[in-house]
């Protein structure tokens, strides 16, 4: 039996991005399109419009685009993600962090500032079963 498996996608947005790079950018590498992100409207600490994206998917969707993900991440930032599992991962959900301008170009690449981010969730009943766990569903089958 699969376990159940959930993304949560993140996205930041300033008045100065265009919102519709990001939504094509999805689309493109992952076939997610723009009405399945929520969008909220917020305002930063110096009255800046801010506009937060967020993208709840689940079962093959989600499975779909781990794979994506997994193929397109250079080969070394995946074993970086595999090789750092304990310190990624926190109530059972696997936090990964992509860079958005390089997303707009169709590139994905780890990057803690200016980030995606992206938070994978499954089923963890044994904390030992971590590591295995989150590397096998990362890796290319």
């Amino acid at each position: 039996m699969e376990e159940k498996v959930e993304v949560t996608i993140e996205v930041i947005l300033h008045a100065t991005e265009d919102e519709r790079k990001i939504f094509n950018s999805f689309l493109d590498l992952f076939g997610i399109e723009e009405p399945e992100f929520a969008k909220e409207q917020l305002v930063g600490h110096y009255d800046n419009s801010i506009t937060f994206l967020r993208a709840k998917i689940t079962k093959n969707k989600a499975r779909n685009f781990i794979k994506k993900l997994a193929s397109q991440l250079p080969h070394d930032q995946l074993s970086e993600v595999i090789d750092d599992i304990e310190n990624r991962v926190q109530d059972s959900m696997l936090h990964i962090r992509l860079g958005k301008q390089e997303l707009v170009k169709r590139n994905l690449v780890l990057q803690e500032n200016d980030a995606v981010k992206v938070k994978i969730h499954t089923p963890v009943y044994s904390k030992k079963d971590t590591a295995k766990i989150y590397t096998n569903l990362l890796s290319p089958s």
